[in-house]
């Protein structure tokens, strides 16, 4: 196989892995109810179900994605966010083995619409007559409208469709769920007072704990030193071997080419939005920001996923950081970490929040060893083990919320 050919499949690899991954994540949204327009009477457009075959269109090139050509801007609003609706709902999800028959630059060019803008599930339906236009004053030039919906599990959202001026008319910039972009229920209470109050009260006691020889904290800690030095040779080789994988994504990146760049910014943008990071640093409030960071990397990465992947005799959580960490080293090696000052503060927060991550990881392969060793009976000693990780993640990703949030709001 020639340097080139191999180059070529490791970019095709890297791209359809980001295409994959992206595509998973933006399935996770959960449906809600947004602002009360609940699903109104009359007659409603629904998705239509996926196609099993088309006849090719004679004079009409064929779309890798299964999605229509870019309208014409039409003159009225109102009409244009209809028509823009109705063909949202029209399009046919792309698959991974469509996705596998593109090459990278395809792929690049398809993912906005496949993460940021994913067709509709099948059964899903609009009431077109009950549009309602929510346009603010921070929306400039961009008129707003939404739609009650019913997706098909019966629960209720509201379909959301962004128009700019263009050519004297109006174009779509975005259809979608409005609750795959607002944050709900815990996340939308994070950008509170009282949660960036709660989080200033749990840093002081955490730094408290940390400076008083024999409190709870520094106990623990000590735990986890003793479970790390038992299992030295295992934590070393699985916090490098992740860091060599997340590398591995990151040269990866560098492969694709240019055209991926705006795919993965208007990605990455819409990702942090949904999230309530947009809003937070947005704010220019340092506490708001670092309670919405500590939130997703502590209680989201840290406990919901990995350490819970880790408790199943670790194995699963080692398949996951592997296959999750080089998919999210490939922006990084596409856009780059910027120079500077700017670098250094990634290389920081790079370092303190996916050592956190690779600890936990660590975690389960010593409960997978300390099982190995001593049968079933070793399962309570090795998920302490497992446990004792916590807290030096929790220190971590405290200080990591702190310095990305003061170093992204004030600049240092």
């Amino acid at each position: 196989m020639s340097r080139s050919t191999s180059r070529s499949l490791v970019t095709h690899l890297a791209a359809l892995l980001l295409a994959a991954a992206l595509s998973w994540t933006a399935a996770q949204a959960a449906p809600g109810v947004a602002d009360g327009q609940a699903a109104g009477e009359g007659p409603a457009v629904a998705a239509a179900p996926p196609a099993r075959s088309a006849p090719a269109v004679p004079d009409a090139p064929a779309d890798p994605a299964g999605e229509a050509a870019s309208p014409t801007p039409a003159s009225s609003a109102e009409a244009a966010a209809d028509e823009a609706v109705r063909e949202w709902l029209a399009r046919q999800p792309i698959n991974l083995e469509r996705l596998a028959g593109l090459d990278a630059e395809q792929l690049c060019r398809e993912l906005p619409g496949i993460v940021s803008e994913p067709p509709p599930p099948p059964g899903t339906e609009v009431n077109l007559d009950d549009r309602v236009e929510r346009t603010t004053p921070e929306d400039g030039d961009v008129r707003v409208f939404t739609y009650p919906a019913s997706r098909p599990d019966g629960q209720l959202d509201l379909v959301e469709v962004r128009l700019a001026p263009a050519d004297g008319g109006w174009e779509a910039v975005r259809v979608g769920f409005l609750s795959s972009t607002e944050p709900g229920g815990v996340r939308a209470w994070l950008q509170t007072p009282s949660a960036a109050f709660g989080f200033i009260a749990l840093s002081v006691i955490v730094a408290f704990m940390l400076a008083q020889p024999g409190s709870p904290l520094r106990r623990w800690l000590a735990s986890t030193r003793a479970a790390v030095s038992e299992h030295r040779r295992l934590v070393v080789i699985t916090v490098l071997a992740l860091y060599a994988v997340f590398g591995l994504g990151v040269l990866a990146g560098t492969t694709l080419p240019d055209s991926c760049d705006v795919a993965i910014v208007e990605i990455v943008e819409g990702a942090i939005t949904s999230l309530g990071a947009t809003a937070a640093y947005g704010s220019g409030d340092v506490p708001r920001a670092a309670v919405v960071t500590f939130y997703q990397n502590f209680v989201v990465v840290t406990l919901s996923v990995t350490f819970t992947l880790a408790a199943v005799l670790g194995v699963p959580a080692y398949l996951y950081a592997a296959f999750s960490f080089f998919v999210q080293g490939v922006p990084f090696g596409m856009i780059g970490g910027g120079a500077g000052a700017q670098l250094l503060v990634l290389l920081v927060v790079l370092v303190l929040e996916l050592t956190s991550y690779f600890l936990v990881v660590a975690g389960g392969g010593m409960l997978l060893a300390t099982v190995w060793r001593g049968g079933f009976g070793g399962l309570a000693a090795g998920f302490r083990k497992l446990l004792s990780t916590l807290p030096a993640a929790l220190v971590l990703l405290v200080a990591a919320a702190w310095f990305e949030a003061a170093a992204l709001i004030l600049g240092f």
